[in-house]
């Protein structure tokens, strides 16, 4: 009498970690050994689409014609005064070598109209970019800050500037003690304020007055002036007296500090960014420029409703015992009420509303309990409440509100809370364990809202030649708590755009300059750009069950050793489709070669409705109208090639295709084995 057929149905495809044995966790998804596969709605275990190009011929520099790389990409949305709107896409695109441009597209990258070179000081630079009202702003760590309307670039900063004073000491007695500065504001006849002037001199009276000079304001509709000083021992600046007259040029000043405190704050600085500040961020209804090289940990906030224009004193530190040496890598605005600033090794956190009290502003910087700071800005992602990941135990976890996701220079994944930092990447350590630490500045985030997961694209070693930029991606798909591995990803850049069809499209771009300054749809297609998408969904270790439901789920038979006979899988296709279905003893790694194989079709979804003298019939919009097959089963022999099956404690199965022919989905399974008598225990 043969030994029974016992049998262990798969249903959902879910995730399982590199760093923690299998028998730990209840699916059997590996994402160590699987490739360019995804979870989607259904819990199916799915091929991923590919990329396409937007433009059909590469962006080569406007100066030299050299060949780029897409370096970033921002999208821009200009709302005009009848209420319609205006999509930009924004890139920059740099040689590599001495050119580094800003082009934008009207046609979501299909097309490109240069804008302008920042030269070989800004090749290689992250830019960054925040969008205020109609102007976005665009900060690099090298140039002045600029700002783009749709049409033209400028620097930022106001212009009109009102007249700059100069100030002196008048030796007369006096109310005034301590170091002084002043600010002027012109003001018109329709009592609008001009952007504040450059600060004046510093004086230091005792017991004095300050006598203040300045030349006329050249607008000739101005009727006066605002003056502005700080207190004897404070940065802030408020409202001394209104000069009457254009052309009134000096004034003594000899108003006491306490009386100027009950006066309003001057909230027209109209002092520009800090030339050179890496990064832009909106919050709390101001813009925040953060980090220059000569102030590496601290970051300015501007006026109230005036992006531009931020107070030379207006600004926080981040810096204590342990944070010297560290430096700002990007901030996150509006998260619970507060500004995030991210440090390479430290998270800070800025509370308050910006108000004065007691002359000082009611900013409250904190630092964090996070163990690691993010690498770079475009590796941050805000992560909706409800997410799912795996601890480090293999217990799934759901966030119980909004997070921010984001890239540490330890190499891992982690999401950040307010306050604390846990690490979510545990599945893909292995992995992440191959990126370059000296490009992680590099790496860059998408979150694909449609789909439910974030895209972390990194660089890794490559025998390319071309390892320094990102060319690898892990990505975390936060329904289900499963991460997936996406090699091949040579993506310099990222971003989703709306357009007027569409609420989201993913554009990435070509980080290698041999290939040239290329825009891609990401998620379309069957193909990388013209190559087959290697496709490769793996186990973990099944060790078969015993089908006993008299407890609350059925044991694993670890102990016992199999002879696993036949695979029966369902799947459905997009197109016609050919799988390799290999099998492999349970002590086998990821790349092992199979202990046999075999080859089964699977047909697509469904056949076009034809006439009845066999026309395909079609939508309005050309699409064919088609009747969805059932999903397609096969049954599979697992009988090597020298008519033998595996033998052993566990198997594992390995389901691959390589090719153009669109995806297909596998949606279960069920594995036949027979429990062998006489060994009950593993072999010695």
């Amino acid at each position: 009498m043969g030994y029974p057929i016992q049998t262990q149905v798969f249903s959902v495809f879910l995730g399982t970690q590199e760093g923690i044995h299998s028998v730990a966790l209840p699916a059997i998804y590996s994402s160590s050994g699987s490739r360019n596969l995804w979870i989607d709605k259904l819990g199916r275990a799915k091929k991923i689409l590919g990329y396409s190009k937007q433009n059909s011929s590469a962006v080569t520099t406007n100066t030299g014609g050299s060949a780029t790389r897409l370096r970033a990409l921002r999208a821009y949305r200009k709302t005009e005064s009848d209420g319609t709107f205006t999509r930009q896409l924004l890139g920059l695109f740099d040689d590599g070598t001495n050119e580094c441009e800003l082009w934008y597209s009207t046609n979501d990258g299909a097309a490109w109209t240069f804008i302008a070179d920042f030269g070989s000081g800004s090749v290689g630079a992250i830019p960054d970019f925040a969008q205020v009202d109609n102007t976005l702003f665009f900060a690099d760590g090298v140039v002045s800050p600029r700002a783009w309307n749709g049409s033209s670039l400028s620097t930022a900063g106001a212009s009109g500037k009102s007249p700059t004073i100069t100030a002196s000491v008048n030796t007369a007695s006096g109310q005034l003690n301590g170091s002084y500065t002043w600010k002027m504001v012109s003001v018109d006849a329709a009592e609008a304020r001009s952007a504040g002037s450059v600060t004046s001199n510093v004086i230091q009276l005792q017991d004095e007055k300050g006598s203040l000079s300045w030349t006329a304001d050249s607008d000739t509709d101005i009727t006066g002036y605002e003056l502005y000083r700080t207190t004897g021992t404070g940065a802030n600046y408020y409202f001394v007296t209104f000069i009457d007259g254009r052309t009134t040029t000096s004034y003594t000043d000899n108003a006491s500090d306490l009386d100027i405190l009950e006066h309003r704050l001057l909230q027209e600085h109209g002092d520009a960014p800090a030339s050179g500040s890496y990064y832009c961020e909106p919050h709390k209804q101001r813009l925040w420029w953060g980090r220059t090289n000569a102030n590496p940990r601290r970051v300015f906030w501007s006026d109230p409703g005036l992006p531009d224009q931020v107070g030379a004193n207006n600004y926080l530190d981040f810096t204590d015992q342990s944070s010297v040496g560290d430096i700002v890598t990007g901030m996150v605005g509006d998260f619970e009420g507060m500004l995030v600033v991210f440090q390479e090794r430290s998270i800070w956190t800025v509370s308050g509303t910006g108000q004065i009290v007691s002359d000082i502003m009611d900013w409250v910087r904190t630092k964090s309990n996070a163990v690691a700071g993010a690498v770079s800005q475009r590796s941050i992602v805000k992560v909706p409440a409800g997410a799912v990941y795996t601890d480090s135990s293999g217990n799934q976890v759901t966030t119980p509100r909004v997070m921010l996701a984001y890239f540490t220079p330890l190499g891992d994944i982690r999401i950040f809370d307010g306050n604390n930092d846990t690490i979510i990447s545990t599945p893909v350590k292995e992995t992440l364990k191959t990126a370059l630490y000296a490009q992680r500045a590099k790496v860059h985030a998408t979150h694909d809202i449609e789909n439910g997961h974030i895209m972390f694209f990194w660089a890794g070693p490559t025998t390319s030649g071309d390892d320094a930029e990102p060319n690898q991606s892990v990505v975390w798909n936060y329904r289900w708590g499963v991460w997936y591995v996406w090699p091949d990803m040579p993506m310099s850049a990222s971003t989703t755009i709306e357009t007027s069809t569409d609420t989201q499209v993913i554009l990435t771009g070509e980080a290698q300059t041999g290939k040239g300054g290329f825009c891609y749809e990401f998620f379309d297609g069957d193909s990388f750009d013209g190559s087959n998408i290697p496709a490769r969904w793996i186990t973990k270790v099944i060790y078969g069950t015993d089908n006993s439901w008299s407890t609350r789920s059925p044991q694993q038979l670890m102990s016992l050793v199999k002879r696993f006979r036949w695979l029966d899988i369902i799947a459905e296709a997009d197109s016609d489709v050919t799988l390799t279905v290999e099998w492999m003893s349970g002590s086998s790694s990821d790349e092992a070669v199979g202990r046999g194989s075999a080859s089964k079709s699977i047909e697509p979804l469904g056949l076009q409705l034809i006439t009845a003298d066999g026309n395909g019939i079609q939508t309005a919009a050309e699409s064919n109208i088609t009747i969805p097959f059932d999903s397609v089963q096969r049954i599979i022999s697992l009988e090597g090639s020298n008519g033998d099956f595996v033998q052993d404690v566990g198997c594992r199965i390995r389901i691959s295709d390589d090719a153009q022919n669109g995806s297909w989905s596998l949606e279960g399974m069920t594995l036949g084995f027979q429990v062998l008598p006489g060994a009950t225990r593993r072999l010695q």
